[in-house]
């Protein structure tokens, strides 16, 4: 190699070193974000009411997080998760940029519900804020404040059928009457309706009231409107009630209500209603396994869960899963058509 070709690649050698040198004098890397310091105004104890759903559960304030440039902006969330579960899988509220998020009662129950609290029982959440750039930057977070609530049911308000009667506690009241729902919305109606006497009998509204179209019966197992006698069941009982007012069909089932599967043993529990609070309980020590809740020690009617055992009741669903041995508080309540729950607590 001549000496003119060595001194042109050292120079160009320099060259390259000299732009490289400028590329990383630019360069500015986001460091790791600073941990936003997280207060709020929300009352560590609360039993959320569903007529306050629009009122505040709490003000969340937080410090701003630096990531060490002033490139992007900083995003923050307010993440929620079951206590003590280290958010591993928490719910999200976003606030953008802003230093502040006021959750109402409606949301931080529905977040509840989401992570499968049960209704009318007190639970522990987490709360922290989570502070971001991108998805392609660890975010930073903020401490964690823990919080008891007690969530509730959020009810579904399904086209219904009154059912007057002379059960009532004011006898013939549509407007006090139970319901039975449509939950297809498809005219076929159903619900669970506590007869107390020896001879029960009702007729079936549209409406609650005497203005709209009323339902009585000709024969058995039928319907008929705007005319015929009064319906009837015999026995007082918990009785499963059904209409349809396509086919003009109905029936009264009598149940009594149980629990059974492998968790179980396979030796079916029944279990003891309370008219006061009109829901099914016993208290059972149970393996680990699975249960079904059953009426009248048949199969015929049943009801399991759906494919995530959220507290929902399934007609006929998928069996529950209990995850360990112990002594569990049951409840089955089906009180309210179309809003069927179930609550399996270890105690």
């Amino acid at each position: 190699m001549n000496a003119l070709s060595i001194k042109s690649l050292a120079f160009s050698m320099i060259v390259l070193m000299f732009m490289s040198c400028k590329k990383d004098e630019n360069k500015v890397v986001a460091g790791n974000g600073t941990a936003p310091a997280l207060t709020s105004s929300a009352v560590a104890t609360q039993v959320l009411k569903e007529e306050n759903a629009e009122t505040n559960f709490g003000v969340f304030n937080y410090s701003a997080s630096s990531f060490g440039f002033e490139g992007n902006v900083v995003s923050y969330t307010v993440q929620v998760d079951v206590a003590g579960n280290n958010f591993k899988a928490p719910k999200e509220l976003s606030a953008g940029s802003l230093l502040t998020k006021t959750v109402t009662v409606a949301e931080i129950n529905s977040i509840s519900n989401q992570l499968k609290l049960v209704n009318g029982v007190a639970g522990k959440i987490d709360v922290r804020v989570k502070a971001s750039i991108s998805d392609k930057h660890p975010a930073a977070y903020s401490n964690t404040l823990t919080y008891t609530i007690t969530p509730y049911q959020i009810i579904i308000d399904y086209p219904s059928l009154y059912v007057p009667g002379s059960y009532q506690t004011t006898a013939w009241t549509p407007a006090s009457a139970a319901k039975i729902s449509s939950v297809a919305d498809d005219k076929a109606y159903e619900g669970f309706i506590y007869f107390p006497d020896a001879v029960n009998e009702f007729k079936i509204t549209s409406a609650p009231n005497w203005d709209n179209v009323i339902y009585g019966t000709a024969a058995a197992g039928k319907i008929v409107a705007g005319a015929g006698d009064n319906l009837k069941v015999t026995g007082a009982g918990y009785y499963l009630l059904k209409a349809n007012t396509t086919a003009l069909t109905y029936s009264a089932v009598k149940t009594t209500w149980a629990v059974m599967g492998a968790a179980t043993g396979n030796v079916e529990t029944p279990m003891t209603y309370d008219m006061t609070t009109k829901v099914w309980t016993v208290t059972k020590a149970l393996s680990a396994g699975t249960l079904k809740f059953r009426a009248n020690g048949t199969d015929a009617i049943n009801f399991g869960s759906n494919a995530t055992a959220d507290g929902t009741l399934v007609a006929g669903g998928t069996a529950i899963p209990v995850a360990a041995a112990g002594t569990y508080k049951i409840t089955f309540n089906v009180s309210i058509p179309g809003n069927y729950v179930y609550s399996i607590l270890l105690q």
